[in-house]
């Protein structure tokens, strides 16, 4: 996962006698930085985010602090970043689950093929267009992040295709975890987004899968949350979204 990070953006690595002690990677406006919790306390992470403010491309570098790590809200702000939303993480148990998805008239579903990487980031690219916060990735820096991740299965990604065009997709990694769903928005309130969550729950369940997790933005535009929730999905944990001007 770190390799493939590394692949899309900028990084840096602090190391010290027993190893790496730590890392900072930024990729568009979004930067993470580790550190070992043996090394904490040494200046370490401060000396991570300042490498990284140095590589941040843009003029606003953001960090997701998770609430169970209670020292990244406090060490944020110390830096001068400040809480700008939430990032939910939303499961839910398909164990039972046994709704069918019903799928609009003149929908075919079927499994990516990597031939359709360039249209399915179109319509990603389309879908998210009305977040203000949205910027996309160079079709070879998405290629290479989706395709190249190690949870990558193109049997659990479904296209939602209406003649031969996509207009709907979830791509899923293969331990549960739904990366993106979205519907191009001339078929959004047909109730093609329900039908490609309802195909990855049973497809998940299929696997022996128990739960199935995704993010969603506490200020996405379509309130993607409510939606979630009616799935049957509940906040499993909170990140806090720090940002920072940087020019």
């Amino acid at each position: 996962m770190f390799a493939n990070l590394f692949s899309i953006g900028n990084g840096s690595v602090a190391e010290s006698s027993a190893g790496i002690a730590g890392a900072a990677v930024v990729s568009r406006d979004f930067g993470q930085v580790w550190v070992r919790h043996s090394e904490r306390r040494q200046g370490i992470g401060t000396k991570l985010l300042q490498a990284a403010e140095q590589d941040a491309p843009l003029d606003v570098l953001r960090f997701a602090a998770a609430t169970l790590e209670p020292a990244a809200a406090p060490f944020l702000a110390a830096n001068g970043y400040h809480k700008e939303w939430e990032v939910w993480l939303m499961g839910v148990d398909v164990t039972n689950e046994s709704r069918a998805p019903a799928w609009p008239d003149g929908i075919v579903v079927r499994t990516f093929e990597e031939e359709d990487a360039a249209v399915v980031k179109e319509l990603l690219d389309e879908a998210y267009a009305g977040d203000p916060d949205y910027v996309p990735l160079s079709f070879e820096h998405w290629r290479t992040f989706m395709l190249g991740d190690p949870s990558y299965d193109p049997r659990v990604w479904f296209l939602a295709i209406a003649g031969d065009e996509p207009v709907g997709a979830v791509l899923n990694w293969k331990e549960g975890y739904v990366k993106d769903l979205v519907v191009s928005p001339g078929w959004r309130g047909r109730g093609l987004g329900k039908a490609l969550m309802l195909q990855t729950f049973a497809e998940f369940r299929r696997r022996g899968i128990p739960c199935v997790t995704l993010k969603t933005d506490s200020n996405n535009p379509t309130e993607a949350g409510r939606f979630y929730e009616r799935l049957g999905m509940t906040i499993d944990r909170t990140y806090e979204v720090f940002e920072k001007r940087l020019r």
